[in-house]
C-alpha cells in the first residue's frame, strides 16, 4: 500500500479516532503551559555545594567556579540563564532562560546546578 492510499483506505471511524488522538496530543503538549507559576528565588549550587539563594527581582550577573572553570549566570526581566561556560557542549547555555517554578539549567561537567523555587502550592495531601 503506497502512502498516498491510506488515509482513503480507513473508515469513517478510524479517521474520528486519529483526529481525537491528534487532539489530545496537542492538548497534552499545552497542559501546564499556561498555569505554569513564576519562581521568586534561583536557587545555585555550584560543585555539590548549595552556593546560595538569589532574588529573580535583583538583575545582574553572577559567577561561579567549578572544576572546568567560572560559570556567568544572568538574572534578568526573563528569569536567569547560564551565558558563558567552560564546558565543551554548552548545552546549559543553550537551555536558555528558566523562570517557571521547578525549571532547571544544568552544567554536569562544571557541576552547576540552577533552579528555580518559588512559594509552593499544594497538590495533593497524602494520609
Amino acid at each position: 500500500m503506497s502512502k498516498g492510499t491510506v488515509w482513503p483506505a480507513l473508515t469513517h471511524a478510524d479517521k474520528i479516532l486519529v483526529l481525537l488522538v491528534a487532539l489530545g496530543a496537542a492538548g497534552l503538549g499545552f497542559y501546564g503551559h499556561y498555569d505554569a507559576v513564576p519562581g521568586a528565588q534561583l536557587v545555585v549550587e555550584a560543585t555539590g555545594r548549595p552556593a546560595g539563594t538569589y532574588s529573580l527581582a535583583n538583575f545582574g550577573t553572577l559567577s561561579f567556579v567549578g572544576p572546568l572553570g567560572a560559570s556567568q549566570v544572568e538574572i534578568g526581566p526573563e528569569g536567569a540563564r547560564v551565558t558563558a561556560s567552560p564546558c565543551t557542549h554548552k548545552i546549559c547555555m543553550r537551555r536558555g532562560w528558566i523562570r517557571q517554578r521547578g525549571d532547571m539549567a544544568v552544567c554536569v561537567p562544571n557541576r552547576l546546578v540552577l533552579r528555580i523555587a518559588g512559594t509552593a502550592a499544594v497538590d495533593a495531601v497524602v494520609r
